[in-house]
């Protein structure tokens, strides 16, 4: 032990000289790593901050004080670059997709906030009817109107190479879906609102909870249906090698189409917005005194439990995604032909 305590001291007097070396010679001073920075999403998910879900009128200064502490006040600034609480909460979540972006200018009631388009509109209907409803069209297509099962539940096709190419494109479409099946803005945003709903009990967190949760729902959804429509699709007795690997690419295309309808103006608009929902939260007990008290004194038990049961539901809906996954993707390449 003491031979050990020996080594680091005499590595952190090396890390000095080298240090002070490097200054001498003009070149940037060399700072020790030391444990990283706690991020506002690890302040919330603090016991400190944990007590407060579901907290009375009487506990409001508490909060007041809470959400000050770890948020800022309105005294703060509004440049990004000199207010370090904002710019953590900015670059937690980073690019946002289609759910998202629809919901942030939901939230944001400034003029700004709002479609261009009507066929941005439009998109808020045609985006979950075409990740939901198309896939379980399909599904309904190939087994009642092309009776993909009548022969059996597995392909008929047993050689090696078809097999084998199925094996690598549908566990190349099951990581893909694994990884794509909860979006890290949609799951960011639901955090935080859940838990600005569990201690002020706001409207708009309360909203912004729901909106971000139904995303987020919609693309497990679209996951599960695609896994689906994956594993029926392969089945089709007319398939060629070609076309496994060809469909394949069609079908998860679906998954993306959220994030493909994203550019660089909807992502800078989503940040503005971000910005607009985060200092709403951040300012709620300053401007809304009277509503958030009123609030805390309803629906405390469900605040308390909103935060982890929205939370356990996500994650359990993600795990059965990466069970259902690997269970399709084996299942087929195993499956005697025609079982």
């Amino acid at each position: 032990m003491e031979r050990v305590k020996r080594l680091e001291a005499l590595a952190a007097k090396l890390r000095g000289i080298e240090s002070r070396v490097t200054q001498l010679e003009g070149g940037p001073t060399v700072v020790e790593e030391g444990p990283p920075k706690p991020t506002l999403m690890d302040k919330l998910t603090h016991p400190d901050s944990v007590k407060l879900h579901g907290c009375e009128p009487h506990q409001f200064h508490i909060v007041k004080s809470h959400i000050a502490e770890h948020m800022g006040t309105k005294d703060d600034s509004d440049n990004m670059e000199e207010n370090e609480k904002l710019k953590d909460f900015i670059e937690g979540y980073g690019d946002v997709n289609f759910y998202t972006y629809a919901t942030l200018l939901y939230l944001d009631d400034s003029n700004e906030s709002s479609f261009s388009t009507w066929r941005s509109y439009l998109k808020i209907v045609l985006l979950p009817t075409f990740q939901v409803f198309v896939p379980l069209g399909m599904l309904w297509y190939y087994i009642e109107e092309k009776g993909t099962f009548a022969d059996g539940y597995c392909s008929t096709d047993g050689s090696m190479i078809y097999r084998m190419t199925g094996f690598i494109a549908f566990m190349y479409s099951a990581w893909q879906i694994i990884d794509g099946c909860s979006d890290p803005s949609s799951r960011y945003f639901l955090q935080h609102s859940s838990r600005m709903f569990a201690i002020t009990g706001g409207q708009k967190a309360w909203e912004g909870m729901w909106l971000f949760y139904l995303g987020n729902l919609t693309q497990q959804l679209c996951s599960i249906s695609i896994l689906a429509m994956t594993y029926v699709v392969f089945n089709d007795p007319d398939n060629t090698p070609l076309d496994l690997l060809m469909n394949c690419v069609a079908i998860n295309f679906v998954l993306d189409i959220d994030s493909e309808w994203m550019d660089g103006s909807k992502q800078d608009k989503s940040n503005q917005s971000a910005t607009v929902v985060y200092k709403y939260w951040r300012d709620i007990c300053v401007d809304y005194e009277d509503e958030v008290k009123m609030c805390m004194a309803d629906k405390n038990d469900w605040r308390k439990r909103a935060p982890v049961l929205l939370d356990t539901v996500r994650e359990f809906t993600c795990n059965f995604i990466l069970v259902f996954a690997y269970f399709l993707v084996f299942g087929w390449t195993c499956c005697p032909p025609g079982y």
